[in-house]
């Protein structure tokens, strides 16, 4: 599975080893498409890649570009359009009926490492962020923005790479962050003047917190990393080296008493977590800590009658918690069916995107809206790409 963190990831390996790049980025999209404006690919000196810009069908095309990008140092954006289904100059037997045009840009080691950094702090934000980039520019024109800056555009302010020449055009792209982010999945490219600006909207990664680390919760913490969600591991024991080793790509805490998680972990509302120690005393105080924190979604193991009895003992108690409401699952899961450790896994982690994606987890045959409605904001998945 390829995600914004893979390619974050990519950018700065070859900063750290000194190797230029060429990162392929979808900039435009009419139509359908396999992946949404944003939708990046790495593509090393040596042919490799990481990432997708569609389903493949397109990568093995834009990898024999990217050498020529390489070579002459030169940004450039391809386009292709199948909208008449008439893909014969590429060969390529698309089908997907739209129009995609890709960013290719040539990255030396320094600007790799800022480009990674501007997408890494917009995944590590609390709401959603654009990233501005100048596709089309005069390459004689001086003062003038050149093809391949980008800006990030957020509640932090303007972060901008690149050169965006006397800086009018990146206010003016500012000015469009709102429609922006209405767009959505499907982007946004306007015109200033002679410049030619892409806008791509960029989703916090979703925040995991995993209680317990028996053997059940490590494909939960698995297959939430390789989506890219910020995942944390919580462990009422001391850690030690076996936790990183169980727990690749998630982070591990050690948090004693479980109704003081919110001392060890930040919980608010865009955080969404899973209760699964099977220990019942401390399983309920992880659950009043997150009910008290009013968490996105809260999940918990186990047989329904056993989270009632959570709940009855909180009604008998001294434990002020707001309403439930519909961010509490128990048991935990999509009905999906199967069997063992990775089914179970399987389950929970769907229930959690589609609840932060604000879907019902239905078939996408019964859909009629579109497949790629722009997610919530107040929680929502990183896109793939």
């Amino acid at each position: 599975m390829t995600t914004h963190r893979e390619v974050v990831s990519a950018l700065s390996r070859a900063a750290t080893a000194d190797d230029s790049v060429v990162l392929a980025t979808v900039v435009r999209v009419t139509g359908s498409s396999y992946g949404g404006v944003g939708a990046r690919m790495v593509v090393r000196s040596d042919g490799s890649t990481v990432g997708l810009v569609s389903g493949g069908c397109l990568e093995s095309d834009l990898a024999e570009h990217a050498r020529r990008v390489h070579a002459n140092g030169r940004s450039e954006v391809v386009t292709y359009d199948t909208r008449d289904d008439d893909d014969a100059p590429w060969g390529l037997g698309l089908g997907c009926n739209g129009l995609i045009e890709v960013l290719l840009e040539p990255l030396p080691p320094p600007r790799a490492r800022e480009i990674a950094a501007i997408i890494d702090q917009a995944l590590a934000g609390d709401a959603p962020s654009v990233i501005a980039t100048v596709i089309r520019a005069p390459g004689s024109e001086t003062g003038l923005p050149t093809v391949g800056s980008h800006a990030l555009l957020g509640n932090a302010g303007i972060q901008s790479i690149g050169e965006w020449g006397t800086g009018s055009v990146l206010a003016d792209a500012a000015a469009h962050v709102d429609e922006a982010l209405a767009a959505g999945r499907r982007g946004l490219v306007r015109e200033f003047g002679t410049i030619e600006v892409a806008f791509e909207v960029v989703m916090p990664a979703v925040r995991l917190i995993v209680c317990g680390t028996g053997p059940d919760a490590a494909p939960v913490a698995r297959f939430a990393s390789q989506l890219g969600w910020d995942v944390t591991v919580v462990d009422h024991r001391p850690l030690t080296a076996a936790h990183s080793a169980h727990f690749p790509g998630a982070r591990v805490v050690e948090c004693a008493e479980a109704l003081h998680l919110g001392d060890v972990v930040p919980l608010n509302s865009r955080t969404t977590a899973v209760v699964m120690s099977h220990n019942f005393p401390r399983d309920r105080d992880y659950v009043q800590a997150l009910l008290a924190a009013n968490v996105a979604y809260l999940g918990v193991l186990g047989p329904r009658a056993r989270t009632e009895r959570m709940l009855s003992e909180f009604a008998t108690g001294n434990a002020a918690l707001p309403a439930i409401g519909d961010r509490f699952f128990a048991p935990v899961g999509l009905d999906l069916g199967g069997e063992g450790p990775d089914a179970i896994a399987l389950a929970i982690i769907s229930q959690v995107s589609a609840v932060a994606s604000g879907r019902a987890g239905g078939h996408l045959r019964d859909r009629r809206a579109p497949l790629h409605a722009s997610p919530p904001t107040a929680v929502a998945t990183t896109g793939s790409i």
